[in-house]
């Protein structure tokens, strides 16, 4: 008796594994992309934030060097500082420095401020603000060496923050927080970015206090 042998079995089972592995490694490719994608959106929407922490880092130096005292070395006591909204006197005790509303009598008390998609700068009084992406707030304090105030330097801490809204809902938020030493020149009535780096993002109550550089 002749048996019929199955032909082409071997054939069909070689090509069903190779489509198995082709499916396997697109999978695998289409996975990665989406992770690069989603890693790729995440570092772009934390460098938004880092946009924002400069923003105010740029605000304060617009601020201070509107003020003639920010040029006279002799009136350091009253150069613009930004401080938290009801200042405490603890808050310049990391720069060796006893903050006083009496002494330095032209610290401003500041808070959020709200930008929009073009880093527009809208006031954080502003009735829209709920729902702008970016937002900074910033403090300023002399820069000391052990207790001394140095007369041609000014220190700038700075947070930045951009969110994502569904609607009126924020569904993510990107943080940065960096700290910046200015320079000033006298001659030429200008403050410049010296130097500035990362810090760990600071909640509320260690925000506001003064961190040397």
């Amino acid at each position: 008796m002749n048996r019929k042998e199955p032909r082409g079995m071997a054939g069909t089972i070689m090509v069903i594994l190779v489509f198995g592995l082709l499916i396997s490694i697109s999978t695998a490719y289409i996975k990665m992309v989406q992770t690069e994608t989603q890693v790729q959106g995440m570092i772009d929407n934390s460098d938004r934030a880092l946009d924002a922490a400069f923003s105010g880092v740029n605000f304060v130096i617009t601020v201070a060097q509107s003020q003639k005292q920010m040029f006279d070395q002799s009136l350091v006591a009253q150069r613009r500082y930004f401080t938290r909204t009801s200042p405490a006197g603890t808050d310049w005790d990391g720069i060796g420095l006893a903050f006083s509303a009496g002494t330095y009598t032209n610290a401003t008390s500041s808070d959020w401020f709200f930008l929009n998609e073009s880093l527009s700068l809208f006031d954080y009084g502003d009735t829209g603000s709920s729902t702008k992406p970016y937002h900074f707030r910033a403090i300023s304090y002399p820069h000391t060496i052990g207790s001394v105030i140095q007369s041609d330097s000014y220190i700038i801490k700075s947070q930045g923050r951009f969110l994502i809204y569904n609607g009126t809902t924020v569904t993510a938020t990107y943080t940065s927080q960096i700290v910046a030493e200015c320079a000033i020149k006298f001659n030429r009535k200008v403050i410049q970015l010296k130097r500035w780096r990362y810090m760990p993002l600071q909640a509320d109550t260690d925000f506001f206090k003064a961190d040397r550089y």
